[in-house]
């Protein structure tokens, strides 16, 4: 393809669509690139990743789009509006920087970056170039888990009791530094959105195992407490044979399950205690006996991606976040490094650092 056509790709079209190159073709970049080609929001301008033959592939099939051994190649190639990174964790923060020192909006995978530091040193640069950054933590923008929150901060649920979460996965993943900033970034940032604090723990507790000695914790608890003294545990297994992503918020009156795995019924809502009526809920809020089928998992997530480009769209059209860092985002990441130092003390309660964003602190 020559470079005029090239280039031409890239700018939004005549129905308004965004220009965005996907970064990293593995399997979170394959399905993030789908996602945005489907999308009435975007039109997918380019494919990069060091691995030409898979690239290529990806290309194929989603129908031409120039592909590129690296982001340099693209943003010299193809004048984008957006860059989408989803590369392994070492690599996010170098490619982000790229794109936002660009001048272009970003889109990244989770976490925002491998630390808190490094994460704001991404929110800087946005906020110096005046482009959107944002951490793909698609769960948070679906229905169910707006719907989540409005339970919670209603108080329909009464008096917290206790949080309880469950993610596992089947097998390490190599290109992750653990299980923790593998798998619990997403339920991270789910508790930041719908808890009536979010995540504003002083402090947290964690520890993890690695049972067949991948040289990386496999399996991991983490434990911190919530403004009224309620406890919060997430549980994350990376040695499972069953993927599960589950979150459980119990109060005085009624105690509600999500269940991310399960498209179009994912949330539950039972009785804390005998006697109150939970038909007078909404329906998607009522208790639900649905069976499972693994079947539908690649549905449930592809559903919370289309929700995901669609907010960040928004984000960038309303100029909403241009003047804001990714205030979630950077809360996950302090807490994720709060866990690494508790793990390396072998569970010892470790503060969390309140994130600073251009010198002051970052509010919700």
């Amino acid at each position: 393809m020559n470079a005029d056509a090239e280039k031409s790709i890239g700018r939004a079209d005549e129905a308004g669509r965004l220009g965005i190159a996907v970064i990293g073709a593995g399997v979170r970049g394959s399905r993030l690139a789908r996602t945005l080609q489907e999308s009435r929001d975007w039109n997918l301008a380019a494919i990069c990743d060091p691995d030409a033959m898979r690239a290529a592939e990806l290309s194929r099939k989603l129908g031409g789009a120039p592909h590129f051994g690296t982001i340099d190649e693209a943003l010299d190639c193809v004048p984008l509006d957006t860059v989408a990174v989803a590369t392994p964790l070492r690599f996010v923060h170098g490619t982000a920087m790229t794109a936002l020192r660009a001048g272009k909006h970003a889109l990244v995978e989770r976490p925002l970056a491998d630390s808190l530091e490094r994460g704001l040193e991404l929110v800087a640069e946005a906020q110096s170039n005046s482009v959107v950054l944002m951490a793909n933590h698609a769960h948070s923008f679906t229905p169910a888990v707006q719907h989540l929150r409005t339970l919670t901060l209603s108080g329909s649920l009464g008096e917290l009791l206790f949080v309880d979460v469950v993610r596992t996965g089947t097998l390490p993943d190599p290109a992750q530094r653990d299980v923790f900033w593998d798998l619990a970034p997403e339920s991270l940032a789910i508790l930041d959105r719908v808890l009536p604090e979010g995540l504003n723990s002083r402090e947290v507790s964690a520890f993890g195992g690695d049972p067949l000695g991948t040289g990386r914790d496999c399996v991991g608890h983490i434990n911190f407490r919530l403004g009224n003294d309620a406890l919060a545990h997430l549980y994350v297994n990376r040695l499972s044979c069953v993927i599960r992503h589950q979150v459980v918020i119990a109060g005085s009156r009624l105690t509600v399950l999500w269940d991310g795995m399960r498209p179009g019924n994912q949330l539950s809502v039972v009785a804390s205690k005998p006697g109150w009526d939970t038909g007078t809920l909404p329906g998607h809020w009522r208790e639900s006996r649905q069976p499972w089928n693994t079947e539908s998992f690649p549905a449930a997530i592809h559903g919370q991606e289309t929700h995901l480009v669609a907010e960040f769209a928004r984000r960038i059209r309303e100029a909403d976040g241009l003047a804001s860092p990714d205030a979630s985002a950077l809360r996950v990441l302090a807490m994720l490094d709060a866990v690494a130092v508790s793990c390396s003390r072998e569970g010892m309660a470790s503060p969390v650092r309140p994130p600073v964003a251009a010198g002051k602190a970052v509010k919700p």
